[in-house]
């Protein structure tokens, strides 16, 4: 079963969230816009975040993610959101992708992220991925694996009708804090 993320819009208090920065972006899920939405991510995140680790992870997490909006997106729009809050930890970062796909892609992600859930350890899942989608051209489910594996992000998946949102989430903890 794909983890419960909250949803991002807080129906009790009938507002947003108040997070310390966010943003959706709407864009066409073609491969020559992935380069371009990694590069704002990165640059902006280097501007809030400043480590180069968290950067790298969070660029690569939207990378990926709008990876598999350009491969599997039956529409003209996909919704990136992106949402870093500040927790007494440090920083909560969320990243979003919205987009309409087919039910066997919808199947395809649901069973690879709950293994991806299901595991102790997201990199020798990653790794065994790999050596087994070697021939595959097709879905691997490596980009999410990835994700979880170097970017050491937490996925969820939520389904309606055709339209999926997959979510993955990660603590940052505050600089100096080991």
């Amino acid at each position: 079963m794909a983890k419960r993320f909250p949803p991002m819009h807080d129906q009790k208090a009938n507002r947003m969230p108040q997070p310390g920065f966010s943003f959706d972006l709407s864009i066409d899920p073609n491969p020559r816009f992935i380069s371009l939405v990694r590069r704002f991510v990165e640059e902006t995140f280097e501007r809030l975040v400043g480590d180069a680790e968290s950067v790298f992870r969070v660029s690569m997490t939207a990378h990926e993610l709008l990876e598999n909006a350009a491969k599997y997106s039956l529409g003209q729009k996909t919704l990136l959101r992106v949402s870093l809050e500040q927790v007494t930890e440090g920083h909560r970062l969320s990243l979003c992708l919205i987009n309409d796909t087919t039910g066997a892609h919808i199947d395809r992600l649901r069973d690879r992220i709950d293994e991806l859930n299901a595991t102790t350890d997201a990199f020798e899942l990653y790794q065994s991925l790999m050596r087994r989608n070697m021939k595959n051209r097709d879905e691997s489910g490596l980009g999410l694996a990835r994700i979880c594996a170097e970017g050491e992000m937490s996925l969820g998946l939520e389904v309606k009708g055709n339209t999926v949102a997959i979510m993955s989430s990660a603590l940052f903890p505050k600089a100096g804090a080991a």
